[in-house]
């Protein structure tokens, strides 16, 4: 009888600490990221950005340029926001704003007058035009 106790209290163990779950993320803390296939821009790759064309932010606001598009803009930062990727900020340019993901991650302050070359992404959840900028000079 003897004999069972021990292969009997191997399994009890080793079931015992197969028992662990992990805790699940919330649902807010979970983020979706896919990477560029085929010809997409990559707007962490400051070369995908060497055609940009200076375009203006009223351009953006109205929707006349398309996502995906290499763009290059100036303008004042205004506030820094929060974003759990990459820093950001918002930039004002003639009144209008526009939400930033720096990509680059060049510090920037408010009220930097700064160009920067980068991706447009569309509108950000604020409703603001949103560039991926992957080039930031501060003047």
């Amino acid at each position: 009888m003897k004999k069972w106790y021990l292969p009997i209290g191997v399994v009890l163990l080793l079931s015992a600490c197969g028992g662990e779950e992990t805790p699940e993320l919330e649902e807010e803390s979970q983020t979706e990221v896919s990477a560029p296939e085929g010809d997409e821009l990559d707007p962490t790759d400051p070369e995908e950005v060497e055609d940009a064309e200076a375009t203006a932010v009223s351009d953006l606001v109205a929707g006349n340029i398309e996502e995906g598009a290499p763009v290059k803009i100036s303008g004042t930062v205004e506030e820094l926001a929060d974003d759990v990727a990459f820093p950001s900020f918002i930039l004002i340019n003639d009144g209008q704003q526009v939400y930033i993901r720096n990509m680059a991650e060049t510090p920037v302050e408010p009220g930097d007058n700064l160009q920067l070359e980068g991706i447009y992404d569309g509108n950000a959840e604020e409703d603001m035009p949103l560039i991926s900028a992957s080039v930031i000079t501060v003047e």
